[in-house]
């Protein structure tokens, strides 16, 4: 399987707030990681039958990222990353959500990370 292409980041793309952000500090990345392919499985493996209602947009920064990258259904999968939606996904095709959802989460935690350092530098202009 392919590498999944992260999208860029626009104005009205979800982001990462304070709770995502310590979440993903507490845990790491490898529980995120854990955490993203039970949810990829639960959802997104099989051929739901409620496909496009299935995956709320908040509460989880993996849930998050499934609405950013394009990936939050089966028939999102198949427009944007060329996944068939019409069968169950393959092992190769589960990890390579898994890992473009990891790959979006870690971009947008350094990016967090980097503005509130940007922030505290401001402090010295006071």
């Amino acid at each position: 399987m392919r590498k999944l292409k992260l999208p860029g980041r626009t104005k009205n793309m979800p982001r990462l707030n304070e709770h995502d952000y310590r979440l993903i500090k507490d845990n790491g990345i490898r529980e995120i990681k854990k955490q993203a392919r039970e949810i990829v499985e639960a959802k997104l493996q099989e051929v739901p039958e409620n496909d496009g209602t299935q995956t709320p947009k908040a509460g989880n920064p993996i849930y998050k990222a499934m609405h950013a990258c394009h990936s939050a259904s089966r028939r999102g999968l198949s427009l944007t990353h060329r996944v068939p939606q019409e069968r169950d996904m393959t092992e190769s095709e589960v990890q390579a959500v898994v890992n473009l959802l990891t790959r979006w989460i870690a971009r947008e935690y350094n990016f967090y990370r980097e503005e509130e350092d940007r922030q505290r530098d401001l402090g010295e202009f006071k």
